[in-house]
């Protein structure tokens, strides 16, 4: 599978678009698909480390000729002048099987016109304020939800909402940080440029402050950064770095955080980091909001509001307060697990799943698969099933015309198993999956492709059924989603009068 990602970076714009297609284009990249980015050579570019990184890189002019000044990160560009850049940077270049584009210049027009280069178009967006033309539509905020993109979207188009999405780096998962009773090292971090200068406002909030371990995280780009290098000279505890190889690791050794409220909300989140928040930008506002309202960090408020003595009483409560940094760290793990890139690329990798029927060859992964504790568990006869009685299930199965056998694959591997029994007009659905492959969303993609495959192979299918165990909640909402109505539950009760009837 191909994807090319269309996103940009500046002071201006930011550096989160890139990061967060960066952290879905490494898993994608594990997972088989071949990823390649493009992006306007802007100052701040990203270019040079993509490329670096090992992907493919096409380089867009840094500005057009019908462009209009930069108003701000929602400003719209000329989307032809976009599409006909780069359908130039693309010449010679084999078809993609998805664009994605993370840019809140581009809209509806630009993603139609961007089927030239691929069949499917996804978007990631955070502020619900144009029109999509796209399959896929990703908001991993808290506040994206369907009633925010009401009318925004098609009817064919799948959404992926909430945090539950959030694109994180592997190295973001790792355990918990322990919340020490007294604090004792914080993390300052407002972006890779901070070009509101909050980190210069940070240093001067924590100059009275003691003895405290500080690192102070911004981009020797930061419009203060000479001032910040003199006021950290003197203060041996008082980190300043213009960049960081491992910003996970050093995440994960602060007992608070101070911060913005963009993508690494997540990431400070999945470590149960404490979060003292500060939006820089108004697209944050709505998702810091509704985080603090949910307990997972406190917010201060957009940062021209917040000064220098109201950060610094704001730290002082956090610092002297484990019981509430302990509260926070635990409502934001809750919301947030780490693999949330993983579950977007399962649906992208939607298109490129196979399914095949199954053969004897198959015997081993299928025993192994069935007998593996999370299929036992939800499954009619929960026992072990022993080699020589799974190899004349499976005998059987592949020469009953009555029963469908499929496998579903994808380049990295296989990732699960369909069953289809017939009775008439009616077929029986049994679905897993293999191990590793739980947790990111493919039993929708899976059930979704076998009905296709099903209806080739049995057209006259008039209606499907499943059993699900009342406890088994995956599959309850798994089959909910995939247009499941769950009927009522029967009782019977013979007389006593009648037994001999």
């Amino acid at each position: 599978m191909r994807v090319l990602i269309r996103a940009d970076a500046s002071p201006t714009i930011g550096s989160g678009h890139v990061a967060r297609c960066l952290s879905l284009a490494q898993v994608l990249r594990r997972q088989g698909a071949d990823v390649a980015f493009a992006c306007r050579r802007l100052p701040g570019h990203r270019l040079a480390a993509l490329h670096d990184d090992g992907f493919q890189t096409f380089e867009l002019p840094e500005r057009y000729a019908a462009e209009r000044p930069q108003l701000g990160i929602e400003a719209p560009l000329p989307w032809q002048a976009d599409i006909a850049a780069l359908r130039e940077a693309l010449v010679d270049q084999p078809t993609f099987d998805w664009v994605l584009v993370d840019h809140y210049g581009l809209d509806h027009q630009w993603q139609s016109a961007a089927r030239q280069f691929a069949p499917r178009i996804a978007a990631i967006d955070d502020l619900a304020n144009r029109r999509h033309a796209v399959e896929l539509l990703l908001d991993q905020n808290f506040s994206g939800s369907a009633e925010a993109y009401a009318g925004l979207y098609g009817p064919g188009c799948r959404t992926l909402f909430g945090p539950r999405f959030a694109l994180l780096r592997e190295e973001f998962r790792r355990p918990p940080i322990l919340i020490r009773p007294l604090a004792q090292r914080l993390l300052v971090n407002f972006g890779g440029f901070d070009a509101a200068g909050q980190t210069h406002k940070a240093m001067l909030a924590l100059a009275d402050l003691g003895e405290l371990q500080v690192d102070f995280v911004a981009g020797s780009g930061n419009p203060h950064w000479q001032a910040m290098q003199v006021l950290a000279a003197d203060r041996p505890n008082w980190h300043l770095h213009s960049y960081v190889s491992d910003f996970a690791g050093l995440l994960a050794q602060a007992d608070l955080c101070l911060g913005a409220g963009g993508g690494t909300s997540w990431e400070r989140a999945v470590l149960g980091v404490p979060t003292l928040c500060i939006t820089v930008a108004g697209n944050q506002e709505a998702n810091a909001r509704l985080l603090a309202e949910a307990g997972a960090h406190v917010y201060l408020g957009p940062c021209e509001r917040v000064d220098v003595e109201q950060m610094r009483h704001a730290l002082q409560l956090l610092l002297g307060n484990p019981g509430l940094r302990h509260s926070l760290a635990a409502r934001g793990r809750e919301l947030v697990d780490g693999l949330g890139a993983q579950r977007v690329a399962a649906a992208l990798f939607t298109a490129a799943l196979c399914l095949r029927p199954a053969t004897l060859d198959d015997a081993q992964l299928l025993f192994e698969g069935r007998n593996g504790d999370s299929v036992r568990r939800w499954s009619q006869q929960s026992g072990v099933i022993d080699w020589s009685s799974h190899v004349q299930w499976l005998k059987a199965c592949l020469h009953d015309p009555q029963r469908l056998l499929l496998i579903a694959e994808l380049p990295d591997g296989p990732l699960g198993m369909l069953r289809y029994d017939r009775e008439q007009g009616d077929v029986q659905v049994s679905i897993y999956l293999f191990a590793g492959r739980f947790g990111f969303g493919w039993g929708q993609a899976l059930l979704e492709q076998g009905e296709a495959c099903l209806l080739r192979h049995w057209p006259d299918t008039q209606r499907l059924r499943a059993q699900v165990m009342a406890e088994n909640q995956v599959s309850l909402t798994l089959f909910r989603r995939a247009g499941y109505h769950q009927g009522t539950c029967e009782f019977t009760r013979v007389l006593k009068e009648h037994l001999d009837d």
